[in-house]
């Protein structure tokens, strides 16, 4: 058993032209074996862009603010706190914060896999979220 506090993880800040924050709580670097979870915060405005996970299916659990997902083939799902997403492998997608305010989400990885992407992002210095900024 590990425990983590969501203040202290390091914040990972994707580049321009899709700046976006994520932070990692589970994965291999913890002893994660099959799966990895972590947290998106996208600010007004912010996305991904089109990507696919090729073998890693994804679960997003939306925790704040609203967004669409957009896929490759031309689908837009409206998206709000409260709502999953499920998105097999191989299948691109992309995420926009449409509201006012952050969308904040849970990602879930399995296997895991894309968090080592987003590991190379450049850490953002004395940046850390708290519990209730992700409410």
């Amino acid at each position: 058993m590990k425990k983590f506090e969501i203040g202290k993880l390091p914040v990972y800040r994707a580049a321009p032209p899709n700046v976006r924050d994520n932070l990692i709580l589970v994965d291999k670097e913890v002893g994660a074996e099959n799966l990895s979870v972590g947290i998106g915060i996208y600010r007004k405005g912010q996305a991904s862009e089109f990507h696919t996970h090729v073998t890693e299916e994804e679960v997003m659990i939306y925790l704040k603010g609203k967004g669409i997902m957009k896929t490759a083939d031309g689908e837009e799902v409206e998206l709000a706190a409260g709502d999953v997403t499920y998105v097999p492998g191989n299948e691109s997608h992309k995420l926009i914060n449409t509201g006012d305010e952050d969308f904040v989400f849970l990602f879930i990885y399995s296997p895991m896999g894309p968090e080592r992407n987003i590991r190379k992002w450049d850490i953002v210095k004395d940046l850390n979220y708290s519990l209730e900024d992700l409410r």
